[in-house]
């Protein structure tokens, strides 16, 4: 019992150790309605060691200066679905995402605007491991549409979000 006792405290160090945490909390409301700002999301980030992004994936990745926005904290993570897979042809028009000129269904709640500024966007054809990311509250996301560089490269992603907690840290 002691030895599996132990085992488990190790492994559970070394899984916290490897790599930025295992916990986030949304502190924006760019993800809404899936992640809100009361939310615990928690990550594996062994994550993407074996598996590769799957389109609509939440993943957890480390933006470069050029992605930072309002946010300049280097050590703050962002939070997004990833969309845009590597070789896809990308493409939003009126807040319909295409993917290779196939209008692709969101299985997923996510907010958008007629008033959005970029309702509209494309088409890129995204760089081999690279991905494409938006927040599922399209109006209230600073997210590809808006970077210089619009895609983030694979070593940038820190881990895959497996599940979340509503209201985890509501008063």
């Amino acid at each position: 019992m002691k030895i599996l006792v132990l085992t488990a405290l190790i492994g559970c160090a070394l899984l916290t150790s490897c790599k930025p945490g295992l916990a986030y909390r949304m502190p924006t409301k760019g993800m809404l309605p899936t992640i809100g700002p009361n939310d615990l999301c928690v990550a594996n980030p062994f994550g993407y060691s074996f598996d590769n992004i799957e389109r609509f994936d939440l993943v957890v990745f480390r933006p470069n200066d050029e992605q930072r926005s309002r946010f300049k904290d280097e050590g703050l993570l962002y939070v997004m679905r990833a969309v845009g897979l590597p070789g896809d042809k990308f493409e939003i028009r009126e807040n319909l995402l295409y993917v290779n000129d196939q209008l692709t269904e969101e299985p997923f709640e996510k907010i958008t605007d007629s008033g959005d500024r970029k309702r509209n966007f494309g088409p890129v054809v995204i760089p081999a491991d690279e991905y494409f990311f938006l927040g599922d509250n399209r109006p209230d996301s600073e997210d590809s549409r808006y970077w210089k560089k619009a895609t983030i490269h694979k070593q940038q992603v820190v881990s895959k979000i497996v599940s979340i907690e509503k209201d985890f840290y509501k008063n």
